[in-house]
């Protein structure tokens, strides 16, 4: 009879042993599967959002983008540090980035207003094609864009840089009608500003009285541009700015190219003629 009860008890603790074990390895089942269902979920909206992009935005191919320069509006819309190392000749700068920074929303559609609505195509390049892409298009379109005419460089900088010679940092070959002032007329006219683009050791050998100095010998040098464009910001951006270099040649035209980036009308930007060769420039030199 003992055996019996003995039997039976053992059999019922085998029972519950075998039911706990099951009941603890659902909530293990259901805690596995609730990640990957919600991985799941989140390749599909991302899939979605993929897809509406491609309906949403206009895409040009990078080559395209480059082939095309002198006929539609190259808008870079990265950062300064990242546009100073590679851009595509005759492109335009007006920056998004930082997205955070929602000055530069009033700034771009400023710039819109002013530059981007002769009805020519516009397109956007930012760092890859994506959201810095997406928020100048809704900023243009907000400045009254047509959205017809607002296209995305496919891959942004990032493609560019595969496509050959398609980014770079010499600004002489920029489609800007150059401006000359004669040296004499810019002696004469009192507080002009004159920036000299030569290196250093020149300009201490001889100068422009009261002129301001920012050396541009290394035209294609990113750190040189930059100085150019910190400068550029200490000048009033309503006056003419008359800039001297060695010979009136290419140094100039790459300070010309940095001042527009910096937001001065190319129309007061002028190149002394020859330079410092000039007769009466070098007549007029102090150290």
């Amino acid at each position: 009879m003992k055996k019996k009860i003995l039997a039976v008890v053992l059999a019922a603790m085998m029972l519950l042993s075998t039911m706990a074990g099951c009941g603890a390895k659902e909530p293990a089942k259901e805690a596995s599967a609730q990640p990957q269902a919600e991985a799941s979920q989140e390749k599909t909206e991302e899939k979605k959002e993929e897809a509406a992009a491609e309906e949403e935005y206009q895409m040009v191919a990078p080559k395209d983008a480059v082939a095309k320069a002198k006929e539609v509006h190259l808008l870079d819309v990265r950062e300064w540090g990242k546009y100073v190392e590679g851009r595509v000749v005759n492109s335009e700068w007006c920056p998004i980035f930082p997205l955070e920074d929602e000055s530069l929303v009033e700034n771009m559609k400023a710039y819109a207003e002013k530059n981007l609505k002769d009805g020519k195509d516009i397109y956007i390049i930012c760092n890859s094609g994506a959201r810095g892409a997406q928020k100048a298009t809704g900023v243009l379109k907000d400045a009254g864009i047509d959205e017809k005419l607002i296209y995305t460089v496919e891959g942004g900088a990032k493609a560019l840089a595969d496509v050959k010679d398609a980014l770079t940092t010499n600004r002489v070959d920029e489609a800007i009608e150059w401006k000359y002032a004669k040296g004499a007329d810019v002696l004469k006219e009192a507080g002009a500003q004159i920036v000299d683009v030569r290196d250093d050791a020149t300009y201490a050998e001889g100068h422009l009285e009261n002129s301001v100095q920012v050396a541009l010998k290394e035209i294609e040098d990113a750190k040189a541009q930059t100085a150019a464009y910190e400068l550029a910001k200490t000048l009033d951006n309503t006056k003419p700015v008359y800039f001297l270099c060695y010979s009136g040649n290419k140094c100039a035209k790459t300070a010309i190219s940095i001042f527009k980036d910096a937001g001065f009308s190319v129309d007061n930007l002028f190149i002394i003629e020859n330079g410092a060769k000039d007769a009466d420039i070098a007549a007029a030199f102090v150290k």
